[in-house]
């Protein structure tokens, strides 16, 4: 089995004129919200044995965060992870690196990151149109292989609580409105 640890970066800048999209920091909100999630984080002991990030600024800034949470000196950079690459694509150079028992950490970007999500948890179209990945939050999917034929959403973090839940972050299925009573 392999843990994976999905973790969508904090709060950035929002997008200028002379700022480029891949050089957006996270802002004070941002770092300040991350590092309280990491710390709650590292507090449930689950040792990582690699940390990857996108090499986008607010990306790579959210790793640092976390490894120094974790007392970790190393930050890979993953080229699949930039803003934009398909989820398939991760998974595909993930599969080159992860072994059976490791357990890897992926800093990226919305959407790429819902649609690991859907991809590791074996998620259905309409499951995976549900989920909620808020900036700063961290979910682990436990997966038999990459790509997996087996997983296990074991739990996810909300990123202003810190609060710890089971499985997915995912919204309420709508429900059916209810018969019309007007009359025609």
């Amino acid at each position: 089995m392999i843990r994976v640890y999905l973790v969508r970066h904090g709060i950035a800048a929002e997008p200028s004129a002379g700022t480029p999209d891949d050089s957006r920091p996270l802002t004070a909100m941002g770092r300040r919200r991350f590092r309280r999630a990491s710390r709650a984080f590292a507090r449930r002991n689950e040792p990582l044995t690699h940390l990857f990030t996108s090499p986008l600024v607010r990306a790579v800034q959210t790793a640092e965060i976390l490894a120094r949470s974790l007392r970790r000196d190393e930050v890979g950079i993953l080229e699949e992870l930039r803003s934009g690459a398909p989820a398939e694509a991760v998974v595909s150079a993930l599969s080159k690196r992860a072994k059976d028992g490791e357990a890897i950490a992926l800093v990226g970007h919305d959407p790429q990151m819902t649609r690991l999500v859907a991809l590791l948890a074996q998620l259905d179209a309409g499951d995976a149109a549900r989920v909620q990945f808020r900036k700063g939050a961290i979910l682990r999917i436990d997966v038999d292989a990459l790509p997996p034929k087996k997983s296990e959403p074991r739990w996810h973090q909300k990123p202003r609580s810190r609060a710890f839940a089971q499985g997915l972050p995912l919204a309420k299925k709508p429900t059916a409105a209810p018969p019309s009573t007007a009359r025609r």
